[in-house]
């Protein structure tokens, strides 16, 4: 299953970018392409500007860690999918790390590129929203 990590540097706490990233329907907060987001029972449901729905199954969560993962179970073109935030410090700052595991219905279909433009946007968008 193809699998790719993303970063970004912030300068904030990890404890205070831990409480943003960690926030389970905090996401339209820092990820621009969805408007909406509801959960409970171990699911996230996140709509897009556009009505579409991508739901998700919170797998674990570590608050001391500042850890969690989740797999999409619906609304996506993935076969399989997991994927995992940690904020770590990193020199006076933190480090967020973002790992992506998917396996696409299409073969043909390059997730990673797919995927990544706005993975990149949500992750400083992120940066400026707790830089600010």
């Amino acid at each position: 299953m193809p699998t790719w990590t993303l970063t970004v540097d912030i300068a904030a706490e990890p404890d205070a970018v831990w409480a943003v990233i960690g926030d389970p329907v905090g996401v339209p907060k820092w990820f621009p392409k969805y408007v909406s987001a509801t959960g409970d029972e171990g699911t996230r449901t996140l709509v897009n500007d556009q009505g579409g729905e991508l739901v998700e199954r919170l797998l674990t969560r570590d608050d001391a860690r500042r850890h969690c993962s989740y797999s999409v179970i619906a609304g996506a073109p993935v076969a399989s999918h997991e994927a995992s935030f940690e904020v770590v410090p990193e020199g006076t700052g933190s480090r967020v790390i973002w790992t992506t595991s998917t396996e696409p219905k299409d073969p043909a279909m390059d997730m990673e590129a797919r995927l990544t433009p706005a993975q990149t946007e949500g992750l400083q968008t992120l940066k400026a929203l707790c830089e600010g």
